[in-house]
């Protein structure tokens, strides 16, 4: 039987990810970590305060975005508020 992550879960996920100094894209999110609500949890992150930096890119024909942090910010960074 398969947990489902609760949304705040899922944006620590992504948060710890991006903090780590790598990308993700949708795809890589799903691939990666199963979420499938990536972009709703990109947002809320932003909507905190973090600042995830985002650009488009093509590969293979396919366009996309892939998204990623320049530099921790200051606002404890490594969790996020219910």
């Amino acid at each position: 039987m398969h947990t489902r992550q609760t949304k705040q879960k899922y944006k620590q996920i992504i948060l710890n990810h991006l903090l780590a100094g790598k990308t993700l894209s949708t795809y890589e999110a799903y691939d990666l970590y199963n979420i499938t609500c990536f972009l709703q949890r990109v947002s809320e992150l932003r909507d905190q305060g973090i600042t995830i930096q985002d650009e488009w890119v093509k590969n293979n024909g396919k366009r996309f975005k892939r998204y990623w942090i320049d530099q921790p910010t200051d606002n404890n960074a490594n969790e996020v508020t219910p």
